[in-house]
């Protein structure tokens, strides 16, 4: 069975590479994270350190097996035993709803909500705050020469459609090359950066406590929705099933429903304050970042994991 992993130092993010090649720092770092957590669940249990949850373990049907395994037997779903000596092909009842939501209800533990939090803000929250810092890369490549580049070929192609006589036209030309070559462009990028910076570090913090805000919400209201998840999952497994086939019935019925669960309780709100945000911000953004259905498939899979390492 795989268990969780304590670890009261975990490595630091590794800045992100620009489009030029270089590194600078996160606008989140692990502290702005750890700052969150201390925040809505206080130090109890905080270690001195951020609690990093680790699985090891492989995802192979004998692994699942194995798993749920033990799952059944720790939970006395099979009180007198597994049907044909436990074999994989052996037909057995499936787990009643009553037991299912008893499993279920572990993410209702404040600890188990943490390490949850943890990962949503250092991965789940970067999906939507590192691309803001694609606005602060000044390099060649970058946002903020792109956008000086195009309108400096929009003033030069305005100049050639005036309509003046070529030799006005080319005095103009010449002028407004000399004054926006590439060196005077790389200048106004960087103060545009020195300016930027801080407003984006603010609107970063801004999205990372709002995350942790309406996740943190939607988990209190976790243990009144699995007795609907644990009801709706034993409604599709069905009666009887093969224990081969049992781990993976159970496993993708309840990620299926924390998947739905998560996004429903979270995608409106976290996209409708996202909105306010930059409306509030505008010329750093012109649109907020689409939230990732996949995201939330890859969270669902991780609360299951999390789920099957209590037992």
């Amino acid at each position: 069975m795989a268990r969780p992993t304590l670890e009261t130092q975990p490595p630091p993010a590794a800045p992100l590479p620009d489009r030029a090649g270089r590194r600078g720092p996160r606008l989140i770092t692990a502290e702005d994270v750890k700052r969150e957590l201390y925040r809505l669940f206080g130090a109890t249990g905080m270690g001195g350190g951020e609690l990093v949850v680790s699985f090891y373990g492989g995802d192979d049907d004998a692994g699942a097996i194995a798993t749920f395994d033990e799952l059944m037997h720790s939970l006395e779903m099979h009180a007198g035993g597994l049907p044909g000596g436990g074999l994989p092909d052996a037909e057995v009842d499936a787990p009643d709803a009553e037991m299912i939501e008893r499993t279920l209800r572990v993410l209702g533990r404040a600890d188990l909500q943490r390490a949850l939090l943890d990962d949503i803000l250092t991965t789940f929250g970067r999906r939507l705050i590192d691309p803001l810092t694609e606005l602060l890369d000044t390099g060649p490549d970058g946002a903020i020469m792109d956008r000086l580049q195009t309108v400096r070929a929009r003033v030069l192609e305005d100049v050639r459609a005036l309509g003046v006589t070529h030799e006005t036209q080319k005095i103009l030309l010449d002028d407004l090359e000399r004054l926006l070559r590439d060196e005077y462009l790389k200048l106004l990028a960087d103060e545009e950066e020195k300016v930027q910076r801080p407003r984006v570090r603010t609107l970063a913090q801004d999205i990372l406590r709002m995350i942790a805000d309406v996740f943190y919400e939607a988990f209190a209201r976790w243990p009144e929705h699995a007795r609907t998840i644990a009801h709706a999952a034993r409604r599709r497994v069905g009666e009887k099933v093969t224990l081969r086939e049992l781990p993976e019935l159970i496993r993708r019925q309840v990620v299926d429903a924390i998947e739905e669960f998560l996004w429903v309780e979270t995608s409106n709100d976290i996209q409708g304050a996202l909105s306010s945000m930059f409306a509030s911000q505008r010329g750093i953004l012109a649109e907020p970042p689409a939230l990732d259905r996949e995201a939330y498939r890859e969270l669902a899979g991780g609360c299951w994991r999390l789920i099957t390492s209590q037992t």
